[in-house]
């Protein structure tokens, strides 16, 4: 918000000038404490409103399990009045069936359907009715929520021995083999009917030319001609196989078939392979057109960053992500709970959100409970991670050697004597308080690495009450000690149906989460630095410098910086979040084809964290201190408070007529984003066990505040068109007004068209059906926006209320005008054109291909201003991105005998180009340049290694001069702008740090009882490059890695050596950032694979085990790059190595269902 103010302080425009005011500031905290003991952590208070919401949610959820249990279904809350006298069975029962929902299942063979009764009943029940009609007769029967079956003789009906012409047996079964249980079987045009039992196995009386109808919820009914079979095995196919899926799009549902837009959904079954800790990891590879990096394995931080289609801006580039309609961090979610996930990559899914879409949206619906009996879900395993890869340092004695190499190349003295080694080889096994030889990767790596998670789900419902709760629960343990991360969700998923039109829903989310680390002082700041200097550390301190002497005193390591120390006495860091969500919506539908739902979401975070910098003491080898960092332990706390609030209205019409069909949507929707918070900082802790704020010094005490706030109000709508699912039309619009923008600008209007052919239905396609059974075309074209730019006022000028002025011999307090007002700046527009094309072949083979062009213009940036204004630069409409790039996704689905499969396969491309940045290019490593990728690499051409042939016979340079004396073995580089002189000037782009040819092959196969699923992922082109420590050796008196033996010397002078000679400074002419030193960081990485087996239901049954499976999977197997040895390729650019390793994880686990 471009403050600085030592109070807390609040923030108001003035619609006059467009300046922020800031007014009421808090003087200061008084910070009251009570008695604690030792680690007292503060507590968060909760508001009276969420203990209410709390309160509420366990009440409906105790309500609505008992009315599972209390209600038969719909049985037992069905009342019938019937007065009929000497009325056939068959007749009584057909009244009842048009009076109700229930339907019969009975053999003509074995009921009298003429059988005639007498009965005069009010307001009884089915069970009550059956009872009397069938008293004194040897009919039973058996009640199935909606379903009765009519039985003799007391036997189960799935068990029962027909008195019939035929007796057929046989079973149903699912593509995986596994059995189907109350799969409904019913003899085609009559009455007669059984359901399968545990086993999936059913006997039914059939007449002669008898066809079974086979059905179950989710699969596709099947028509078995049973002909002179006395055995059937009937294997029904999952109903989402078909062009018949539904596919989740902005605010409902189409079917795929009818998709203009381009769409890549994911189901839970894809999302529940992966044993990972971050739902965002889940969709590593296995969505077309989202590429996702993982840039760092620490747990709770070990998310992927998502980026659809490629970068589009210079600002926040991160796609839009919705939870059943509602904001949030897809990471919150437990993977357990998720149906599916749609991914929106054009502008004709996604402009339906308007300017929150342009970098994508991601949509993901939960779980729900559907009508049917109580069921009881558990999955969970138990895992253990180590580092995917680590770089191999160099021992003690080869870091001498190399050191004293390096050092005579630049002209110096060695830093250690002959005697000195030769003490260091022969005295170092028995004295390393002396001669140390420490592996600091052995000593700071001692983490357990366990990592654990269970997921628990409860469902039910009744036709009036359906719900679904679930609790889930991860825990890691990092590979430092002291790293860890836990979190607990629970979410209440509750559908209430009053009437036949009228329904709602109450969903509930509560997420805890609790993250701690070590406090890593940093000499540089003086501050918490994070866990990255630490592995900063790791990999830069030599074996020569002892971790800790026989006596048990930490040693000095670096200027008095020894991690291992820092990990166990320099304190930690605290980091909880507790967001609660709620989903309030209804549905009211009082026309057939004509229904409105509205609903409110609220959400409220708390998020806290605490980092306490704990002075260390470390020692000389004689036992004196060597130094004590930092000199004062100091703790930093800061406090958050978020409210959103989302409230929405649509209305939806449906209407077929003949072959036509079209379907509207209109809505409305307002968002609200409120946020405070304030932190503090004292040191000089005369107890640092206590670590309380109170407790602190208040001499160098620091408080600030903040807070703001901004609204989005939108109105949005949706038509589509479709002829005999052939001709496709769909058009959408949003018109968004955000309060970021100054007025007449506040509005935007985002609209999109796509059309779709499916040449499959024309006539003209009968011959070649068979074969190629669909064939679609598809077209779009639509503008999104980009109000994401974290800055909630960024027209308006920004004004310092901690500037002090000198007024005579006084400082006094007060403002300054920091930024200059522009009320001008409006909206980031995207505009993006699709080209699509949807391919199957015999229903087994299905190709999805598109190809887009995505430009963004009027990209909010700060340009440059003259220096004598004294004002930093304001945010100017002024950049253009531009972005091309294609889609593909490939699957096939077959089975070969009791082995069944499918093969994925997606690709995606992406081509990036900054077209415009009005003359403002960047110049430092990473960066961005007109006419280049974002984050391209800027810097030097080597033209390699200098021979003796490079120099003249009294040693003089042959070429352009270098700016340094150099020498053979060292780097030559190109004179790019064609002067005398090699210098800064002559660098340019080489390369670019954003994937191209992101790839996934995602393998499934059953056999029997065993499956089998293995996730490849990978980049075909991306540049990396390493810095500092990482590649420079003995940089800032680090050490040096075993890849920097093969580097080019006197005795070996090899010009195609990875290392040219080596140079003790960090400044020489062989460590200027070059291309000698990018590799391509393209990888391909064995991101999954696991084996299950899944106990036969007629075993697992027996323990009332409706599902028993259990698997061992492994995450980051295997990584095949050609990226420097030892770091890993998704590392983040120019990194320097200061970062947490990804890790390899084996994992046991086990799903059950009841």
């Amino acid at each position: 918000m471009g403050l600085s103010s030592d109070s807390l302080s609040f923030q108001f425009i003035n619609p006059a000038n467009n300046h922020k005011i800031l007014s009421d500031p808090v003087r200061g905290y008084k910070l009251k404490t009570n008695k604690c003991m030792k680690n007292c952590r503060p507590g968060i208070p909760i508001p009276k409103f969420l203990l209410f919401i709390m309160r509420v949610t366990f009440l409906l959820f105790v309500i609505g399990v008992f009315q599972i249990y209390a209600i038969d279904s719909y049985a037992q809350k069905t009342q019938l009045t019937i007065h009929e006298n000497e009325i056939e069975l068959g007749e009584l029962f057909s009244k009842i069936e048009k009076q109700t929902d229930f339907y019969f299942f009975y053999s003509n063979d074995q009921i009298n359907k003429h059988l005639k009764v007498s009965i005069s009943v009010v307001d009884k029940t089915i069970f009550e009715i059956l009872d009397l009609v069938l008293n004194n007769t040897d009919i039973t029967y058996q009640v199935n929520n909606k379903a009765i079956i009519l039985n003799t003789d007391n036997r189960p009906f799935s068990q029962t021995q027909q008195q019939a012409k035929r007796q057929i047996t046989g079973t149903v079964k699912d593509e995986r083999g596994e059995a189907i249980i109350g799969a409904n079987i019913i003899e085609k045009g009559m009455n007669n009917g059984v359901i399968t039992d545990i086993d999936g196995q059913f006997i039914i009386s059939v007449g002669n030319d008898a066809v079974l109808q086979v059905s179950y919820i989710g699969y596709l009914t099947q028509e078995i001609t049973v002909g002179t079979q006395n055995s059937v095995s009937i294997v029904l196919i999952e109903d989402l196989k078909t062009l018949e899926e539904v596919v989740v799009v902005g605010y409902g549902t189409q079917k795929r078939v009818n998709l203009t837009g381009s769409v890549a959904s994911v189901s839970s079954e894809v999302l529940t392979k992966r044993q990972v800790g971050q739902t965002s990891l889940a969709l590593q590879g296995v969505a077309p057109g989202v590429t996702i990096m993982q840039r760092s394995g620490q747990p709770g931080l070990d998310a992927g960053d998502i980026k659809i289609r490629g970068i589009g801006t210079l600002n926040n580039s991160n796609p839009l992500i919705l939870v059943d309609g509602l904001e949030m961090g897809i990471n919150n979610i437990d993977v357990s709970t998720i149906e599916s996930i749609s991914v929106l990559k054009d502008a004709a899914s996604s402009s339906i959100y308007g300017s929150k879409a342009a970098n994508g949206v991601i949509l993901i619906t939960t779980k729900r409970a559907s009508e049917g009996k109580f069921n009881i879900s558990y999955s969970g395993y138990v895992a253990q991670q180590t580092p995917t890869n680590l770089p191999d340092k160099v021992n003690a004695l080869d870091h001498i050697l190399l050191l004293n190499e390096s050092k005579i190349n630049a002209g110096a003295g060695v830093v250690y004597t002959e005697e000195q080694i030769k003490n260091w080889r022969e005295k170092g096994p028995n004295d390393r308080d002396n001669y140390p030889d420490t592996d600091w990767q052995k000593e700071i790596l001692r983490g357990n690495g366990l990592q654990q998670n269970h997921s628990l789900t409860l469902t039910g419902g009744t036709d009036k009450l359906k719900v679904l709760a679930s609790l889930g629960y991860l825990k890691q343990d990092g590979i430092i000690d002291k790293v860890n991360f836990e979190r607990i969700s629970i979410r209440l998923n509750t559908d209430f149906i009053f009437t036949k039109n009228f329904s709602s829903s109450l969903d509930l989310f509560l997420y805890n989460s609790n993250r701690n680390s070590v406090a890593r002082y940093n000499s540089n700041s003086g501050n918490s630095s994070g866990i990255g200097y630490i592995f900063f550390l790791m990999n830069k301190l030599p074996a020569v410098q002892a971790m800790k002497y026989s006596n048990g005193n930490y040693a000095e390591g670096q200027n008095g910086e020894n991690p291992v120390a820092s990990i166990y006495e320099g304190g930690f860091t605290n980091e909880k979040s507790t967001p609660v969500t709620g989903n309030f919506s209804f549905k009211w539908e009082p026309y057939k084809d004509f229904w409105m739902q509205t609903a409110f979401s609220p959400s409220i975070s708390y998020p806290l964290s605490r980092s306490f910098v704990r002075q260390v003491t470390t020692y000389n080898p004689d036992g004196s201190i060597f130094s004590q960092l930092p000199s004062k332990s100091n703790l930093t706390e800061e406090s958050t408070y978020n409210r959103y609030l989302q409230s929405r209205t649509t209305a939806n019409y449906h209407k077929s007529i003949n072959h036509h069909t079209i379907s509207a949507l209109a809505g409305f929707q307002y968002e609200s984003n409120y946020y405070s918070g304030f932190n503090a900082f004292r040191d000089d802790f005369p107890f640092p066990e206590y670590s309380v704020l109170q407790s602190g010094s208040v001499e160098n005490m620091r408080n600030d505040g903040w807070a703001g706030e901004n609204v989005l109000v939108s109105w949005f709508g949706r038509v589509n068109y479709d002829y005999k699912s052939k001709y496709l039309l769909e058009a959408n619009i949003r018109y968004d007004g955000s309060s970021k923008f100054a007025k007449g600008k506040k509005w935007g209007a985002f609209p999109s068209f796509s059309a779709g052919w499916r040449l499959s239905e024309e006539t003209f396609w009968d011959n070649f059906r068979e074969n190629v059974s669909n064939v679609k075309v598809r077209g779009s074209w639509g503008t999104l926006g980009n109000q994401n730019i974290g800055n909630d006022y960024p027209f308006s000028s920004n004004i310092d209320m901690g500037t002090k002025y000198i007024s005579g011999d006084k400082l006094i307090d007060g403002a300054a005008l920091l930024t200059m007002n522009n009320p001008d700046i409006t909206w980031e527009t995207t505009t993006m054109t699709n080209i699509g094309l949807d391919l199957s072949f015999w229903s087994k083979l299905h190709i999805t291909f598109d190809w887009f062009h995505k430009k963004t213009n009027d990209i909010l940036m700060r340009l440059d201003i003259p220096r004598t204004m004294g004002l930093e630069p304001t945010f100017q409409n002024a950049g253009v991105v531009e972005n091309k790039g294609y889609d593909l996704n490939i699957i096939y689905m077959d089975k070969i005998g009791d082995f069944d499969f499918d093969i994925s396969f997606n690709i995606s491309d992406v081509r990036n180009k900054i077209t415009d940045l009005k003359g403002i290019n960047g110049t430092g490593l990473v960066t961005n340049r007109e006419g280049y990728a974002i984050n391209s690499l800027y810097m030097r051409k080597s033209l390699g290694i200098l021979t003796g042939e490079d120099f003249n016979s009294d040693g003089s340079y042959k070429w352009e001069r270098q700016g340094r004396s150099l020498a053979p073995g060292d780097l030559r580089y190109a004179n790019l702008n064609d002067d005398d002189i090699v210098n800064a000037d002559d660098r340019e782009v080489l390369g670019s740090t954003i994937p191209r040819y992101t790839y996934g092959l995602n393998f499934s196969g059953r056999y029997k009882g065993f499956d089998l699923n293995l996730l490849l992922q990978g980049v075909g082109k991306v540049d990396g490059y390493l810095s500092a420590i990482a590649m420079y050796p003995f940089w800032s008196g680090g050490t040096a890695f075993t890849i920097h033996k093969d580097r080019w010397t006197e005795e070996n002078q090899n010009v195609h050596a990875a290392f040219p000679r080596l140079y003790f400074y960090d400044s020489a002419n062989n460590y200027l950032d070059s291309d000698f030193y990018m590799k391509s960081a393209a990888y391909l990485r064995v991101k999954n694979i696991q084996l299950g087996y899944k106990v036969p239901t007629s075993i697992s049954g027996r323990a009332l085990m409706e599902h028993l499976r259990f698997y061992v999977s492994g995450e980051n197997l295997f990584t095949f790059t050609n990226f420097w040895k030892g770091w890993d390729p998704e590392v983040s650019p120019a990194s320097g190595g200061a970062y947490y390793p990804q890790v390899k994880t084996i994992s046991v686990g086990v799903d059950i269902r009841f």
